[in-house]
């Protein structure tokens, strides 16, 4: 009986909770270093991981009865635990009876197979007649982790062996290695102007590349012949070759027919196809090794079983992983008897086939980005004679007899389509009326006055101290300005914003305002909007009209110390010329450490070869303007969606009087730039705005649209709100500290005036996001800048929501709201306006994304209450601490409902997300790192949320410090995630950012703070 009382305390669901919340963390970090298979291994699909998940469960159920919880008084919170209960039901029945898989079909077939997402592996031991004397299969899932692992008992000859995965070579290639009882082998690379194979030949082999045929020992003749003796290798070809060495660049030619020595390091040039030969030896055997995947990345995984017997190897089998799609196979004779293992995904038969008539994938105009991709297909089910057509698109499922088919990927000759396969109609059912539940569990808890948030008080927690109070932070804002030098051509400005309205093609395949483009290449290559005071359009069309002289002037930002040493330059601003000597030679100063940078492995590179790769992108950004490479202006006349810049347009003109107007357009631009003839500028910029008008193949952007977005940056709304919201909330928030402390009234007009700018701010931040929603055509929330103005917003909606309870609400969040600005404004953080990926053009990213950012927004403000309350203990004194005690109690009950609220937002985010992954992938739980991330934030503030129930966190010490800690998790799911480990939502690419130094120091100064606090309150606990 206790130990069933124990498990359904709320001291149990208190460690379960810490337990689920440290398993499902270990297991994203370890899929980041082992991969996703690996994490299924050892932590998703474990039976410990289940029981862990049963246990949360029985403890659920168990509070229900233990509390009363079915009383109608009680209705909100029953309806709450009933809701996980039958979440954690549907998942279960999904995870044993639901099936996914996927299905592959070209076009012009038909196709009733799919295969499973989930892998088997298994053994079958047959006579010499066929006849199955042992067989065993079994749902496994081969990873680099899991080598050794799989381990079967069957008996080969009446004799016990043991069946053992003792090796698995990612990223296989065959490769040649000594051995002393081996045959003459030889490797090489063969390559052309367009392609390259690596070729192994053992005697006798002939292997045709391009047409011509290579042959070691041929039978017969061949184009290239390779033979060898005793000790050397030979070479001679039915046409002349040009043989030369790797290392002394020496080369000579041989004439048709004639034999030569081939040798280590040498490239064997036959007209267009040059030979490179790798491995010579005259005893060796083929191997599979493991390849760098920085040199050569196979995409080939190569599994190897022993057969064992004692500790005796008496047979190997290797099996290539095959993918998706089937099983691969794999055998050994052993005598009278064989032994074949197979490792692959399962094939199930359909009784309905679908016919792919056409796949069709869209473009944005200019690019290769996909727009969206669709299947038209047939679905036909003889046996019911149905024939229904259908076009599967993201977000539009193709529904049937329990199967939902989703549009997944497709080939890469786009003549095939890849659709994913889901069964589980049970399963969906359940944890979708388990979803309902918990959003009805919320709403009924925002509109019961009896619920927790609604009923919550001081009483709540114990308190040695009881009594009020306030906050402090810190920021600096800095501004500068600069000088124009007068010798460089500098535009009119206003007939530089003239021609900045004009249309042009980024290179990502959307048509924006050229201003935007240039405000983009600016911020890339100087890290400023503006530059020495001029606009980015004024900076561009100087560039381009006047290289000669910008090319001298220091607008190329290096950050590192060292790069500015070998640059030769003091301070932290090269010009061009500083970097490329054009005017003599072209010498490139940082050729050679380019070369070295990208050679490396990107785990390799130091800080200094990732500055050296930032600072050559900045300096062929600037060689782009100078050339014209971005200026994309000119829609061409072949029926294409591709725009030209001004030299291609030229090449590309369609007549006479259209080659004579994009001939002269742009130097008589020019020309009215040097003379400063603003109307004469203008009508140029207005006669190439007709031009794009009458030519373009496609719908452009409304005039309005473009003058939005030219407003839009020019206003530079987020990079004037972090010094706004910054300066506002610490003067407030001292103003605030000073007067509780002191005893003083709050009621002042100059809080009243404070609070009123705020406000403004507010306005302005939501026109900003309207702006910026209506300019991309999606909400705002889509890549990392997007989300951290949106998250902003958020904060300071919540302060405002609770500023009639406490001023100390509103300072906290600007102060927030500035801080994510700031981040916002990082470089790692590109605020440029992007096209939407296919997945992304969904309903769903605007309910999703917006309700999870927006929880973050209310724990964020949780988490600055936590550090007011630690600073009010920490100054607490005989004199003050009763009036501090008040405002503690105060601001706990807020932080508790604004927690509350957040955990809300969250959990209804976190399932909106699992809903769009259902209706966009087939599967709404998939354990990807970032959804992984999510749930553990759920756990850990529910977890806060209910620690006054546990003994020893039932003081407001306690909840201030795990409001304060808990907010950790909410950083690690946006930027750990985002920034630091692989999935889906990962912005990472290849290497990790580096960890600000920032971020140390501030977990350095709250450990002191809670400290400090922790010693306050002990003393006022001892003097109770």
């Amino acid at each position: 009986m206790k130990i069933l009382k124990f498990l359904l305390s709320p001291v149990f669901m208190g460690i379960m909770f810490i337990v689920f919340a440290v398993s499902m963390a270990a297991a994203t970090f370890f899929e980041n270093d082992y991969g996703s298979a690996a994490a299924y291994d050892s932590f998703y699909n474990t039976r410990w991981f289940e029981f862990i998940l049963l246990l949360l469960a029985v403890n659920l159920a168990g509070q229900i009865f233990v509390m009363k919880l079915y009383r109608r008084s009680k209705l909100t919170v029953f309806i709450f635990h009933l809701a996980f209960i039958i979440i954690l039901a549907g998942a279960a029945i999904t995870r044993y009876l639901g099936w996914e898989g996927s299905m592959h079909i070209r076009e012009g077939e038909d196709q009733n197979k799919c295969y499973s997402n989930e892998r088997y592996v298994g053994f079958e031991l047959k006579d010499n007649s066929g006849r199955i004397l042992e067989t065993q299969t079994e749902k496994y899932s081969i990873s680099t982790h899991s080598a050794s692992r799989y381990r079967e008992k069957l008996f080969v000859g009446g004799l016990e062996h043991e069946l053992v995965l003792s090796k698995i070579i990612a990223n296989a290639i065959e490769s040649i290695i000594e051995d002393p009882d081996g045959e003459p082998l030889i490797s090489l690379v063969a390559t052309d102007n367009t392609s390259k194979e690596k070729m192994i030949f053992r005697k006798g082999d002939v292997i045709l590349f391009k047409g011509v045929s290579i042959g070691f020992f041929p039978d017969g003749e061949t184009d290239i012949k390779i033979t060898s003796d005793s000790s050397l290798f030979f070479i001679q070809s039915r046409r002349p070759m040009n043989l030369a060495s790797m290392m002394t660049q020496e080369s000579r030619m041989v004439n048709a027919d004639v034999a030569a020595e081939l040798k280590p390091m040498q490239i064997i040039t036959i007209e267009n196809i040059r030979l490179v030969p790798q491995k010579m030896t005259l005893k060796g055997s083929v191997s599979l090794v493991e390849a760098d995947r920085e040199m050569e990345n196979t995409g080939r995984n190569v599994f190897v079983f022993n057969l064992l017997s004692g500790n005796k190897i008496k047979a190997e089998i290797s099996i290539p992983d095959t993918g998706m799609e089937g099983m691969a196979y794999g055998s050994a004779s052993l005598g009278n008897e064989t032994l074949e293992v197979f490792y692959g995904t399962r094939e199930k038969v359909l009784p309905f086939s679908i016919y792919l008539n056409d796949f069709i994938l869209d473009r944005y105009p200019g690019s290769n980005s996909p727009s969206g991709y669709m299947s038209d297909v047939l679905l036909s089910d003889k046996a019911e004679g149905i024939e229904r057509p259908f076009v599967i698109f993201m977000n539009n499922v193709l529904k049937y007899r329990g199967y939902r088919f989703y549009q997944s990927s497709y080939d890469p000759d786009e003549q095939g389509t890849i659709l994913s396969v889901n069964n589980d109609p049970v399963g969906m059912i359940v944890t979708y009326s388990g979803y309902g539940l918990l959003f009805l569990f919320i709403i009924l808890s925002l509109t019961n006055r009896k619920s927790a948030l609604n009923t919550v008080h001081s009483g709540f927690w114990s308190s040695a101290m009881r009594k009020k109070l306030p906050l402090t932070v810190t920021f600096v804002v800095l501004a500068g300005l600069g000088e124009i030098e007068a010798q460089k051509l500098v535009p009119d400005r206003r007939s530089a914003e003239g021609f900045g309205k004009i249309l042009v093609q980024d290179q990502k395949g959307r048509t924006e305002p050229l201003f935007t483009l240039s405000n983009d290449i600016l911020r890339k290559v100087a890290r400023e909007n503006k530059f020495e005071g001029l606009d980015p359009m004024q900076v561009y069309l100087g560039i381009y009209f006047d290289f000669e002289r910008w090319k001298d002037v220091p607008l190329i930002k290096v950050s590192s110390r060292e790069l500015q040493g070998i640059i030769g330059i003091r301070g932290n601003m090269a010009s061009f010329s500083d970097i490329v000597n054009i005017d003599k030679d072209g010498t490139y100063k940082l050729s050679d450490l380019v070369n070295k940078s990208y050679s490396k492995a990107p785990g390799a590179r130091t800080k200094l070869d990732k500055e050296i790769m930032k600072v050559d992108e900045r300096v062929n950004i600037v060689y782009m303007i100078y050339t014209g490479g971005f200026l994309k202006i000119f829609p061409r006349k072949d029926g294409t969606h591709d725009w030209d810049n001004p030299q291609q347009a030229l090449k590309n003109a369609a007549g006479k009087e259209d080659s004579l107007y994009l001939h002269n357009v742009i130097p008589m631009f020019e020309e009215a730039i040097r003379s400063n003839d603003r109307s004469a500028a203008s009508a140029i910029s207005g006669s190439i705005m007709e031009y794009q008008e009458k030519f373009a193949k496609y719908d452009l952007p409304p005039k309005l649209k473009t003058r939005a977005e030219l407003l839009y940056y020019r206003l530079m709304i987020f990079e004037r709100l972090f010094p706004f919201y910054a300066t506002i909330g610490i003067v407030m928030l001292i103003s605030l500290l000073i007067m509780v402390i002191g005893g003083l009234k709050t009621d002042t007009l100059i809080l009243k005036l404070l609070k009123w700018l705020l406000f403004g701010g507010f306005i302005f931040h939501t026109f900003g996001l309207g702006l910026r929603w209506y300019i991309s055509g999606h909400s705002p929330m889509s890549n990392g800048y997007e989300s951290m103005i949106f998250i902003s917003w958020v904060t300071l909606l919540a302060g405002l929501i609770f500023s009639r309870k406490s001023d100390f609400t509103l300072s906290a969040t600007a102060v927030l709201a500035s801080m994510t600005l700031l981040v916002a404004h990082l470089s790692f953080m590109d605020p440029e306006i992007t096209n939407l990926v296919p997945v992304l053009k969904s309903y769903w990213l605007t309910l999703h994304v917006s309700v999870i950012t927006g929880s973050y927004g209310f724990l964020g403000l949780g988490s600055i209450l936590g550090v007011i309350n630690m600073i009010m203990i920490s100054l607490s004194g005989e004199r003050n601490r009763e009036r501090i005690s008040a405002t503690i109690d105060e601001l706990t009950v807020i932080n508790f409902k604004s927690l509350t609220i957040g955990l809300y937002l969250l959990t209804i985010g976190t399932f909106l997300g699992a809903i769009w992954a259902n209706e966009s992938w087939g599967r709404y739980w998939g354990w990807d790192p970032k959804e992984t991330w999510s749930l553990i934030t759920i756990v850990v503030y529910t977890f806060v949320t209910h620690s006054r129930m546990i003994p020893g966190l039932r003081d407001i010490y306690s909840f201030n410090l795990l409001s304060l800690v808990a907010f950790s998790s909410v950083l690690m799911t946006y930027f750990g995630v985002n920034y630091y480990l692989s999935g889906l939502h990962s912005y990472a690419g290849g290497d990790p950012l580096p960890v600000p130094v920032f971020v140390y120091i501030s977990i350095a100064v709250i450990a002191g703070l809670l400290g400090a606090a922790y010693m306050k309150y002990r003393k006022w606990e001892k003097a109770e």
